[in-house]
């Protein structure tokens, strides 16, 4: 049964697969930074999938397809926030009203646009160049240009971190007594990171739709999105460490649907997983201010 762990194939279904997450994780620890719980990754995880999936299918170009699912999931990202921050929902429950709306009007939108079904095939973004004939070294060299997208969009913000915005970014997240003292207006700052954190997520959607399942239903992100939080709590808070995360979670899936076992119990692996860190990483701390939400209305 472990032989799996050491074969081409698996890795490549790993590797395939921890990039929705990975991407997720990304749009929501640089959400974290800013202080905002970005409980709504889920459902921009899902509204990106059909986003991704539809353009994808009416144009007939997998690029066009990308990039609807980053702008589908910028904008399910911004939703969050109106809820959150403008109504003043606060984060969790903004995000528990987002998914269920998500939940339905996609639904809606597939029995109403795609009556047959919105399925258009995975394995859209096969790589642009061609294979060295080296099975473990195409595993690094041989991929969809996302995935390549996914590391250097880890590396771009941890380097963003650490500029002058980004540090006005950590303030939004560490203390708000600070920002508001220096003038950072945390309202529009808290929403253009959310904008980005959910075009994150919209990447990860849409190769989660044209590269892994090739369709959708309402259940097409199997959770996880939830997954992406639990490796952000998991990386503590940094980004290369977050898509590491997603590639571990990744291959307790993997593992789960490709071993030949009858025990049940091995498919819940990655679940299983987001629950013992969430319980037993208790040691890991985010920024002070996630998901407190913003005094005076945050100018």
């Amino acid at each position: 049964m472990l032989d799996l762990l050491i074969t081409t194939a698996f890795w490549s279904t790993a590797i395939a697969g921890a990039v929705p997450i990975a991407f997720a994780a990304l749009g929501a620890l640089l959400a974290s930074r800013a202080g905002v719980l970005f409980i709504g990754v889920e459902a921009a995880l899902l509204s990106s999938t059909f986003g991704a999936l539809a353009v994808a299918l009416t144009t007939g170009s997998t690029f066009a397809g990308v990039v609807g699912g980053a702008v589908v999931g910028s904008l399910t990202a911004l939703v969050f926030a109106f809820l959150s921050m403008s109504l003043g929902m606060g984060d969790v429950v903004a995000g528990i009203i987002l998914l269920i709306l998500t939940i339905g009007v996609t639904g809606f939108l597939l029995s109403d646009w795609f009556p047959q079904g919105l399925t258009i095939g995975a394995d859209l973004m096969e790589p642009s160049w061609p294979a060295t004939g080296n099975a473990t070294l195409d595993l690094f060299l041989h991929q969809p240009i996302l995935v390549y997208v996914c590391v250097l969009a880890a590396i771009a913000i941890g380097l963003f971190l650490k500029s002058r915005l980004g540090l006005e970014v950590r303030a939004s997240g560490d203390s708000l007594r600070v920002s508001y003292s220096i003038g950072i207006r945390l309202v529009p700052l808290r929403y253009a990171v959310l904008a980005v954190a959910g075009a994150l997520t919209g990447l990860g959607g849409a190769f989660l739709g044209l590269a892994v399942i090739g369709s959708y239903s309402t259940a097409v992100t199997s959770g996880r999105g939830w997954i992406a939080l639990a490796c952000v709590i998991l990386a503590a808070w940094r980004p290369l460490a977050a898509v590491v995360a997603a590639l571990l979670f990744s291959c307790a899936y993997t593992f789960g649907f490709q071993v030949d076992t009858d025990l049940g119990v091995v498919k819940l692996l990655p679940y299983v997983l987001t629950l013992v860190v969430i319980a037993t990483f208790k040691g890991a701390r985010g920024p002070a201010e996630e998901g407190r939400g913003l005094e005076g209305g945050g100018r």
